[in-house]
């Protein structure tokens, strides 16, 4: 059975969610303010890229790098670049 990992920001009063679904199966969820924008389900450990963009006027394109260790070595880790600043997302509680 997988985990669940989830990663938060706020920006400019939008929300950035990524959540991580790790084991044998694995996913990766982008939300923005809270609606899913992508879902990936990338095949074995390693890097993962994801783009999207905050609805902004002109709209805000962001990327997440989620990386994914092999399978029981470790936890996955999240890093945002938004506005050309690289940060690592926190992750918080899952319910």
């Amino acid at each position: 059975m997988g985990r669940h990992h989830q990663f938060h920001a706020d920006h400019g009063g939008h929300s950035i969610t990524v959540t991580v679904r790790s084991g044998v199966s694995r996913e990766v969820d982008l939300l923005v303010d809270g609606k899913e924008v992508v879902h990936l389900a990338p095949r074995g450990a390693g890097t993962t890229l994801v783009a999207g963009e905050l609805p902004d006027d002109p709209p805000l394109p962001f990327r997440v790098t989620v990386h994914q260790p092999r399978f029981g070595s470790g936890l996955p880790q999240c890093t945002l670049l938004l506005g050309g600043v690289e940060t690592p997302l926190p992750e918080r509680a899952v319910a």
